[in-house]
């Protein structure tokens, strides 16, 4: 397995950046699109990791959610 610590660290600080922009935002619009943008980071550590059952499980149950909280 190639060595992808530092790509995995950058996208966890980029979840918790999301996880944050979520908790502090005003509007539900900028809440879900930055929700989707922490899953999308967490499907390609998913993928940077080797597991990409588990990525492709993430976007289809993060999509779904995403489009039943917009509604």
């Amino acid at each position: 397995m190639p060595n992808v610590l530092p790509e995995v660290y950058s996208l966890i600080a980029f979840m918790i950046v999301g996880a944050l922009i979520a908790i502090e935002a005003r509007d539900l619009l900028s809440t879900v699109i930055s929700l989707s943008a922490a899953g999308c980071a967490l499907s390609i550590i998913f993928l940077l990791l080797g597991a990409p059952d588990l990525a492709i499980t993430q976007l289809v149950v993060e999509v779904i959610c995403m489009v039943i909280l917009i509604r």
